[in-house]
């Protein structure tokens, strides 16, 4: 996700949702800001579905404290976000490491009277598909949806070599949070159950050979997944 794509501009005089191609001095544009922090140059993101509320036990060590938050206080959609930023969270929020994770996959930070999960979306420095996702050893099984299964797993793949065979191809394929996906005519949703009742969801888009956010999946996962979904 670009720096722009932080953001969704929303034209009250109309139902279109636009990044691009709106004033910034038009009165009717207000800016919902997606639910961001950025540190060491990372943006995540929050989690959707973090697969169970996070619990005090789960945080660590302060990792970082939140300078600025955008919400009512930038007005220009294309300000660009620096190391301290986050949408919604105060100046002076704590933001700490999650027990078992490496900071460069996950945070997470006290937010409406709950602990919210982010994690890595936008990371300048990953290579691979494990800079990006630290879940190696701690899938024990993948939960599989589609945009016509309403939600409900079309698959839920739990056979410990092919969970272990999938998980491992993800985290060595190479990277590019450049490149775009095009338009997909199939996408599916990935949720990963990890050992201690959390889940990693990311989008999954077999035409292009990539996992969100930039992970170019070689042909191998894409015909062991698609050899499983057809079982």
């Amino acid at each position: 996700m670009a720096k722009r794509a932080l953001l969704l501009v929303v034209l009250a005089a109309s139902a279109a949702m636009s990044l691009a191609g709106c004033s910034l001095f038009r009165p009717d544009v207000v800016i919902d800001w997606v639910n961001f922090v950025r540190f060491g140059g990372i943006t995540y993101l929050a989690s959707f579905d973090a697969g169970r509320e996070l619990q005090p036990a789960d945080l660590g060590t302060r990792f970082a404290t939140v300078h600025f938050r955008f919400e009512g206080n930038v007005h220009d959609p294309s300000r660009q976000t620096r190391d301290g930023d986050a949408a919604f969270l105060d100046a002076g929020t704590q933001v700490y490491r999650v027990n078992g994770y490496a900071p460069t996959f996950r945070l997470a930070a006290h937010q409406g009277g709950r602990i919210v999960l982010f994690e890595a979306d936008t990371n300048p420095q990953a290579q691979t598909g494990a800079d990006l996702l630290d879940i190696g050893g701690k899938v024990q099984s993948i939960a599989v949806t589609d945009d016509t299964s309403g939600g409900a797993p079309v698959a839920t793949l739990s056979d410990t070599h092919l969970v272990t065979t999938l998980v491992s191809l993800l985290l060595a394929a190479p990277v590019d949070q450049s490149r775009q996906s095009g338009d997909a005519t199939v996408r599916y949703f990935l949720a990963f159950h990890l050992a201690d009742g959390t889940q990693a969801s990311r989008v999954y888009l077999p035409d292009a050979h990539k996992v969100g956010r930039g992970i170019i999946v070689p042909d191998a996962f894409v015909s062991t997944l698609a050899a499983a979904l057809a079982k």
